[in-house]
């Protein structure tokens, strides 16, 4: 925590409680990837959850996802959806082991999200991959309707 906060850019209110905030934030969101700030909405609409809303997305989706994001640069990301036990995102490797683990581009990524992609086509034409439950892949869409009512896996 020390090393966000040396190198983090002066914020008009300096105050702990806004720091901790931003750090959340730049904990999710990685420049390059639009997907991350995808991912950073999911976790606030996580966390604002009720407890019975998250436990019920929880006994939905009953899994954790790991996702491996590709940029047009051809840098990678990670990010965890654990929608087994906690009920909240997180940058890289999550605590619990993924029950899926999906590989695609940042672009590919976004559209997938938004309901522009079709996630059997992406799977099928090679743009999305799937190691692990690829059945429980297809319980994504549950998580994704958080962000986009028309995300459709």
């Amino acid at each position: 925590m020390y090393l966000n906060t040396v190198l983090m850019p002066p914020l008009p209110d300096s105050s702990f409680f806004f720091r901790c905030i931003y750090l959340n934030m730049s904990d999710i969101v990685v420049p390059g990837f639009k997907s991350s700030e995808l991912i950073a909405e999911l976790n606030k609409i996580f966390d604002a959850m009720s407890d019975d809303e998250r436990a019920k997305l929880i006994k939905q989706v009953n899994g954790v996802f790991q996702f491996v994001i590709k940029n047009s640069e051809g840098k990678e990301e990670t990010f965890t959806i654990d929608a087994k036990k906690e009920g909240k995102v997180s940058r890289g490797k999550g605590a619990q082991k993924a029950d899926a683990i999906l590989s695609l581009k940042d672009d590919d990524f976004v559209a997938l999200a938004t309901g522009k992609l079709n996630g059997q086509k992406a799977y099928m034409s090679g743009k999305l991959k799937v190691k692990g439950q690829i059945m429980l892949a297809m319980k994504l869409d549950n998580v994704f309707k958080a962000i986009n009512p028309t995300a459709k896996l």
